[in-house]
């Protein structure tokens, strides 16, 4: 399967969107949209796109992060490859690009949070390598209107 690997554009927004929603997260292709011009401009921020024949078929968004008491990472914040492209290569090529951006920063890590439901990907991860640091809780709280 050919498959092209490609920094994303904002013109993407609409096969993210379909891509995010398949996971769970839903969004409106304007938000999407805003947000991919932000990352676009931000030097800590990349995100690379899986594209066949014209058609988004995956994505990756990566953040360099630094947080204090631990050593700097690059975070994968989404990742994603549409199900019928699954076990082609494709997240595979995408980690891949986790990685040279964290060589070419100079950094050591490269992580990921997954659902704990998602128990396919926990064995892509594995079989790429990365291994479960820990089991954590995720608290969020809205400031404005109703969850």
């Amino acid at each position: 399967m050919d498959f092209v690997l490609r920094p994303v554009k904002t013109e993407d927004s609409k096969g993210i969107k379909k891509l995010a929603e398949e996971l769970g997260y839903p969004s409106s292709e304007e938000k999407i949209s805003e947000i991919l011009e932000t990352v676009i401009k931000h030097d800590d921020h990349r995100m690379i796109v899986a594209e066949q024949e014209n058609d988004l078929v995956g994505y990756i968004h990566m953040i360099s992060s630094l947080r204090v008491g631990s050593d700097p990472f690059v975070e994968i914040a989404a990742l994603s490859v549409r199900e019928e492209y699954c076990k082609k290569g494709i997240g595979k090529a995408l980690i891949a690009e986790s990685q040279k951006m964290a060589t070419e920063k100079g950094i050591d890590y490269v992580r990921i949070r997954s659902n704990i439901i998602r128990q396919e990907a926990h064995k892509f991860f594995e079989q790429r390598g990365f291994r479960n640091l820990k089991t954590q809780e995720v608290f969020i709280k809205k400031i404005h209107g109703n969850f």
